[in-house]
């Protein structure tokens, strides 16, 4: 498992994969982990989401695309954090393209071969949990509360109970073993129905994580219950919110800093010494002996400032909730895209802490009013917005994707953390966020909201873009239809008000379309019909409004200020269409062959109400165009 990584620039960057960052024990494993890195001189990226991924879903799948942007053979290591993920097929993709690169690949809490594990020791701090319980506290009678049944947590944790009773000589009750589900309600209804066993009553109730513990004591304390005194409570997992009860829950909880400090010493001996790196390393859990148990004495602190903290955490989160309402509300009006992005910074300031930076796709610009070159490809990305030091642009470049290069040398020393998050609508993927985050500790549950809104907001901008776009064009050739033609025409008169202008028009009509029809089937007319569409772009240049009127009738239009008109513009479209008329001829070679018959004028145009005039005058060049080729073809014919 040799690293292979030759790449000076990006080899001190290494990879954090993580679902569910809102979650606060996650999202603390993960700085813990990136403060560990950054003081032994590593860059890190983390790719992270927040759906659970265990059962897929079209939202769980959108999620998990921002797995397939990680540039593996740039980084130094790929840490995989399992127990967040949950997909096995995803995790094992995921280490097969480390790997394949000669990436190491390190697990946390989910054991993959090929890869170095951090494995979890819960079994032996939650058996040394219950014997304190049993054998250090001298409880006699003792309930237990498992998670889901089949859990392998919440039956590995059940089997550690029944050990220890067994090894006391104590009997196994099954009545005194039940499932909470590892949520506070189910735990609830099961005590509940405990505390109806007045004859049969628990001395100590030993839970399998903090949640249903912490239920547990709210239902004995409503029944009259004193905790410890009357009954022991313990949980297990140690979480964020045991500090701010009373009693102070007696649980377990892993040495975070232990496992960041073991994913470094296996990222520093891969590269020395990869032969002598052991495969899997045990971190273990500590008991946090608490007032739950009677091991320390209960300690009413004054409740004003956890009150406050929690008032003003409200306060907060309401005023953000209503900041994403107004977001949403005020951004999904209308149809054009670059119009919202553009309204970006007035309708969301600060909701982006930091400089950040949105790609996207090729499908999300599809059907919209984005410009992207003619050579943009479906795998191609786009710098859409950006925002640095305070002030939002639209870059609107390509960049190179899957690789660190797309990342400005700028930012690779200004930040030692970027945070990558997928963007898109169900299972549509429009591209992902990159945000610097350096030391900061970021509000991940107030993120998810905002990239949950974003996306929304994006998505039904979009689908209103999509109909739009049908709308105005033809579905056929993707030219604008005669209702879209006037109103692009309008929309460039108008950008041109005030300066004499020049208009160049065209008036083409596909010759023998009925014949074709006829003759060859109206599959082959469609042919036809997209064929002199696509000459006639191509003939019209970037500056060219076309469109198909209707049957075989096409108009293109070009503006130009006074001064600016190409020279030999008229001939050279006219060469140019009839250029590539023959070309597909002599490279289809079709039964029939394809003609157009165009009328054109090159004039001054005053109001865009002047149009219908000057088409009038290429329609008439047009039909004089049209006798020649049918008076040549009757010539032929004899």
């Amino acid at each position: 498992m040799k690293n292979e990584n030759n790449n000076p620039r990006k080899s001190n960057i290494i990879g954090i994969c993580v679902s569910q960052l809102q979650n606060y024990e996650v999202s603390g494993l993960t700085h813990t982990i990136y403060q560990c890195a950054r003081a032994n001189g590593y860059h890190v990226m983390v790719f992270g989401c927040f759906a659970k991924m265990d059962f897929p879903t079209p939202h769980s799948n959108g999620e998990a695309s921002i797995f397939e942007n990680i540039p593996m053979k740039d980084l130094k290591a790929l840490i995989l954090m399992g127990q967040t993920i949950l997909h096995r097929e995803l995790l094992l993709r995921l280490r097969d393209e480390a790997v394949a690169v000669g990436t190491p690949v390190i697990t946390v809490d989910y054991e993959l071969d090929k890869c170095f594990n951090i494995r979890l020791d819960y079994l032996s701090c939650f058996k040394r949990l219950v014997r304190h319980v049993i054998e250090g506290h001298h409880r006699h009678n003792p309930y237990f509360m498992a998670g889901f049944k089949g859990n392998a947590f919440s039956e590995e944790r059940l089997d550690a109970f029944v050990e220890v009773l067994e090894e006391n000589g104590m009997p196994v009750v099954q009545e005194h073993i039940a499932y909470g589900d590892f949520w506070g309600k189910p735990a609830r209804r099961v005590c509940e129905q405990w505390m109806e066993r007045t004859d049969d009553f628990p001395d100590a109730i030993i839970c399998a994580n903090d949640t249903m513990a912490l239920a547990v004591i709210d239902v004995l304390e409503e029944n009259g219950y004193h905790v410890p005194e009357d009954v022991i409570v313990t949980g297990f997992d140690g979480i964020e919110l045991i500090k701010y009860c009373i009693p102070r829950l007696t649980t377990g909880r892993v040495d975070q800093e232990e496992i960041a400090e073991q994913i470094m010493h296996i990222v520093k001996r891969v590269e020395t010494d990869p032969e002598t790196v052991p495969q899997s390393v045990l971190v273990p859990f500590h008991i946090l002996r608490g007032e739950s148990c009677g091991c320390t004495p209960i300690h009413f602190q004054p409740s004003n400032q956890y009150v406050l903290e929690l008032n003003d955490h409200i306060a907060t989160k309401q005023i953000h909730i209503d900041r994403i309402f107004e977001m949403m509300t005020e951004m999904t009006e209308g149809h054009s895209m670059l119009d919202v992005l553009k309204r970006f910074p007035e309708c969301a300031p600060d909701m982006i802490d930091g400089d950040c930076q949105v790609f996207v796709n090729e499908y999300f610009c599809r059907h919209t009013d984005i410009p992207i070159s003619k050579g943009f490809r479906k795998d191609d990305i786009l710098l859409l917005l950006e925002q640095r030091d305070g002030k939002m642009s639209l870059p609107l470049r390509k960049v190179k994707s899957h690789s660190i290069d797309m990342i400005p040398q700028e930012i690779l020393e200004k930040t030692d953390r970027l945070l990558y998050l997928p963007l898109h609508w169900q299972n549509e993927v429009y591209g992902y966020i990159s945000l610097e985050c350096s030391d900061r500790k970021f509000d991940y549950e107030r993120l998810k909201d905002f990239m949950m809104a974003m996306s929304q907001i994006l998505g039904i901008v979009r689908n209103q873009s999509q109909l739009y776009d049908m709308y105005i064009r033809d579905s056929l050739t993707g030219l604008y239809n005669r209702r879209g033609f006037y109103g692009e025409l309008a929309s460039r008169m108008k950008s041109l008000k005030g300066k004499k202008c020049y208009i160049f028009l065209a008036s083409v009509d596909l010759d023998h379309l009925k014949s074709i029809n006829d003759t060859h089937g109206h599959g082959e007319g469609d042919v036809a019909i997209r064929a002199v569409a696509d000459a006639l772009v191509e003939a019209a240049g970037d500056n060219g409004i076309c469109a198909r009127f209707g049957g075989d009738e096409y108009v293109a239009v070009c503006l130009w200020n006074e001064g600016k008109v190409p020279e030999d513009f008229v001939a050279g479209f006219q060469k140019r269409l009839l250029l590539w008329i023959d070309d597909w001829n002599q490279a289809e070679n079709k039964p029939y062959e394809l003609g157009a018959s165009t009328g054109v004028i090159l004039e001054p145009i005053h109001d865009v109400d002047d149009i219908d005039e000057l088409m009038k005058k290429a329609d008439d060049n047009m039909y004089d165009c049209k006798v020649r080729h049918h008076s040549i073809r009757a010539r032929r014919r004899v």
